[in-house]
């Protein structure tokens, strides 16, 4: 072979081995920038969750007129007593977010002086509050009616935060269940009644629906 053959075999290996590390660098920086912002959308989905819990947490602590208390990453403590105070957690998951840290902080409920007596009335309730269903002509239980699971009862905070979060296999929770109660597939109000479990009830409303937050007062049996 030639010298002049060589050379132009080597400038044409070498144009090709240029465009092939080219291409490696190309899809490398590809893999490496898809890399990075699905890392980002992992971190920016576990944020939202950990907000999302935070929120539902101070929402069912003031349902029971408790306190949330929060810890962020820091060991830093803070007691969530109004909806400013959720900057605390806004806080905590900005950082996850951009990376400065990589565990978030932690909530626990503090019982206040009617808590346990706000989870026995919503005990009293899912058990005795019965709703007219048109389509099965009968009274039905808040359960029957939102299609769920046979209601056991609660016993303190805990139990009843993990029952409010617990989802059915279509993914909704029994607390975007509880939010409305009353409908019963026909979106229409029924009628509500409390019933004493001895044969007697009365009536709480002739033709409407309860909130999820109704169901932590006592007055419901005696309307």
């Amino acid at each position: 072979m030639s010298s002049e053959a060589k050379r132009k075999l080597r400038n044409i290996i070498c144009i090709y081995l240029f465009f092939i590390l080219a291409g490696i660098l190309i899809l490398g920086v590809q893999k490496l920038k898809a890399y990075i912002e699905q890392v980002r959308f992992d971190r920016e989905q576990k944020a939202y969750n950990f907000s999302s819990e935070g929120l539902l947490r101070y929402r069912l602590s003031k349902f029971l007129y408790a306190k949330l208390e929060f810890t962020n990453h820091k060991g830093e403590v803070f007691i969530i007593e109004d909806e400013n105070d959720m900057k605390r957690i806004d806080a905590d998951e900005e950082e996850y977010i951009a990376g400065k840290t990589d565990k978030f902080g932690s909530y626990r409920f503090i019982e206040g002086e009617y808590t346990q007596e706000r989870i026995k009335n919503f005990n009293d309730n899912m058990k005795h509050i019965r709703l007219w269903n048109y389509s099965e002509k009968k009274y039905v239980t808040i359960t029957d009616n939102e299609k769920m699971e046979e209601f056991n009862e609660l016993k303190n905070i805990d139990e009843l935060y993990e029952y409010i979060i617990t989802e059915d296999p279509d993914g909704i929770s029994n607390i975007g269940k509880l939010d409305i109660i009353g409908y019963d597939g026909t979106n229409q109000p029924t009628k509500i009644i409390y019933d004493y479990g001895n044969g007697e009830s009365h009536i709480i409303t002739e033709s409407g629906t309860l909130s999820l937050g109704i169901l932590f007062e006592n007055y419901l049996k005696d309307i």
